[in-house]
């Protein structure tokens, strides 16, 4: 019994001076923070100086620990005793451990400062409190570091008095989008794009410009407008739209939801240095060409296929003239007094009155509808080698030589006029492609059209083949579709480069639309039947 009772008041003896060493560690210091205040303390690995500031919510305290010879973390605390954060920044025994605590939530908020080396040296910090920010202060600290640009910044705080500075934005602005500079940033500029999207909208998405996949929008706080920005080269130009993720609901008490997508807007960038795309309209002093609608009677494709002709200012019969077929047509200026995508008669007008190009005459291929099947089709291409080009020869003087004949297309149309090209090289001398779908297999399982599995088909037979007498102008975006369009074009390059062909490539700051090929077609014309 004697034993028991020694043993149990050593038990005793060992809990309390314990207890009273933590309690002691811990409340060594115990300090309420005010603005401005600066602390100046010494402290040990086993110590832990406690500070106090009463914030209400919304308010917020900023300053910083300055550490001297010890590494030292902050624990912050809410009111009711949990830990917030631990603020411990990479820096070692020396250096600033920044404070910026925004309270959610009223009460006394304890900022704990100690060492987490159980064997760390004496050392000594400065606890600096540069502001207490009320609420009001708070909002606007915090609204004006979280938005990305001085303009929306500026349209949140009038929005605070306005009621009506949202529409008036809107309303003086052309375009959805807004272009600003960015300082210290000479080759890239700031687009930020914004909408209002409808009350059942859970979410807007932007596609189009350098995010492949798509930017998430926010929201302007307290206010119905939405935004997102992008940083933008300032030699750009793409397209862009607006996608709403709609949400509705139904039932009682909701209980019901079903989702839809709601494609909301399209726009187009065109960054201060884009490219300049000067032949794509019309001139008063340049004579124009004959628009000629046709069609031919093709036993090939058993069909009745629509064509445009379109013949040069001042056409001679006496003279050779290269021949340009163009894929796509009704896109491509094939339908009379119809605005298209691609102006192809204007380009020709201007080219040939700049004598960028050698005497030219164009057939506009319709689609009809089907060019989905016709541009990967094997039929397809021995109606134009076989039936459309004899045919033109028929009619007009075209040169006999393959080098004079051109195939131009974007997208599918560039994966025909390689493919059509490389099946009839003895007719096809010229192939102007633009983002040409490199990663079509044609086969029943067909590459998913961004993320591809396998080579595209006409990689694999250009690879395997010897070089043939075919000259090549290319050109891609740097936004289009990642490994199924940019990569694949880069990889048809590399072959035909590493096989002996000439390729004239090239790679524009914009994405999977006409906006860009509509300038670049005229690149391509000068680079394979140019005078010089």
């Amino acid at each position: 019994m004697k034993i028991f009772l020694i043993l149990t008041r050593s038990i005793l003896t060992f809990l309390i001076l314990n207890l009273s060493n933590t309690v002691f560690a811990q409340n060594e210091s115990i300090k309420e923070l005010i603005a401005e205040g600066i602390i100046n303390s010494t402290i040990s690995s086993n110590e832990k100086h406690t500070y106090t500031i009463q914030l209400e919510n919304g308010m917020a305290i900023t300053g910083k620990l300055i550490q001297k010879g010890i590494d030292l973390v902050i624990d912050v605390y809410y009111p009711e005793g949990e830990l917030l954060k631990q603020i411990d920044s990479p820096n070692g025994k020396d250096g600033k451990e920044p404070i910026d605590i925004t309270a959610n939530q009223s009460g006394i908020y304890k900022l704990v400062v100690h060492s987490l080396e159980k064997d760390a040296k004496k050392g000594n910090y400065t606890l600096k409190v540069e502001r207490i920010l009320s609420l009001p202060e708070n909002t606007k600290r915090i609204t004006k570091r979280e938005l990305p640009t001085e303009t929306l910044y500026n349209l949140w705080e009038s929005a605070l008095t306005d009621k009506n500075a949202i529409d008036n934005f809107i309303a003086n602005q052309p375009d959805r989008h807004i272009i600003e500079p960015i300082k210290g940033d000479n080759a890239n500029m700031l687009v930020t794009y914004f909408c209002v999207p409808n009350h059942n909208t859970e979410y807007v998405m932007l596609s189009g410009g350098p995010d492949f996949l798509g930017l998430r929008f926010q929201r302007l706080p307290g206010t119905k407008l939405h935004f997102v920005t992008q940083r933008v080269p300032n030699d750009a130009r793409f397209n862009y739209g607006f996608n709403f993720f709609i949400l509705d609901k139904a039932g009682p008490n909701g209980e019901i939801e079903y989702r839809d997508v709601l494609h909301a807007y399209d726009g187009t960038v065109e960054m201060p240095n884009a490219p300049e795309q000067t032949y794509i309209y019309e001139r008063e002093n340049v004579s124009k060409g004959t628009l000629i609608p046709t069609s031919i009677k093709s036993k090939i494709l058993d069909e009745e296929r629509k064509i445009s002709v379109y013949l040069p200012a001042y056409y001679d019969s006496k003279t050779s003239h290269n021949l340009l077929i163009v894929f796509d047509g009704e896109s491509y200026g094939a339908r009379p007094s119809r605005s298209s995508r691609i102006p192809t008669p204007t380009i020709i007008d201007n080219l040939t009155a700049e004598n960028k190009i050698t005497p030219t005459i164009t057939i506009l291929v319709w689609s009809m509808g089907k060019r989905s099947k016709d541009l990967v089709s094997e039929k397809f291409g021995d109606f134009i080698a076989n039936e459309l080009v004899p045919w033109a020869r028929s009619e007009y003087n075209i040169h006999p030589n393959s080098d004079k004949i051109v195939l131009a297309g974007s997208s599918r149309g560039g994966f025909a006029s390689s493919f059509i090209a490389f099946r009839h090289s003895d007719v096809i001398g010229n192939v102007l492609s633009q983002s040409g779908s490199y990663w079509i297999k044609g086969t029943d399982n067909e590459n998913h059209w961004i993320y591809p599995e396998d080579n595209g088909k006409l990689i694999n037979l250009y690879k395997q083949s010897k070089r043939l007498p075919i000259k090549f102008y290319m050109d891609i975006g740097l936004y289009d579709a990642g490994a199924s369009m940019l990569g694949m074009n880069r990889q048809f390059r590399d072959i035909l480069e590493i096989k002996g062909y000439e390729v004239d490539y090239r790679e524009f700051k914009g994405g999977h639309n006409y906006v860009n090929w509509r300038g670049t077609l005229s690149d391509g014309l000068i680079s394979l039947i140019g005078t010089e």
